[in-house]
């Protein structure tokens, strides 16, 4: 697995959108339940939302590897 930084998940989205590839994003939901949601094309702009619960974590595959992601801002 291979780790990219982004400076703001707007930067993630666009990356995604050109990549042409799925973003997947782990999070536990205010019922602490854990969730997985599959965003692809015009749904990615959603990606911000899901990121902002408390350890979510985000990654896509692309030529059968893993890329895992970290939004800093």
């Amino acid at each position: 697995m291979k780790r990219i930084v982004f400076a703001t998940p707007e930067e993630l989205v666009e990356h995604c959108l050109r990549e042409e590839v799925s973003l997947v994003v782990e999070y536990k939901d205010e019922a602490n339940k854990q969730r997985q949601i599959v965003l692809a094309s015009e749904q990615l702009s959603q990606a911000p939302i899901y990121l902002r619960y408390e350890k979510a974590e985000a990654y896509y595959r692309k030529d059968g590897i893993f890329f895992e992601v970290v939004v800093q801002g």
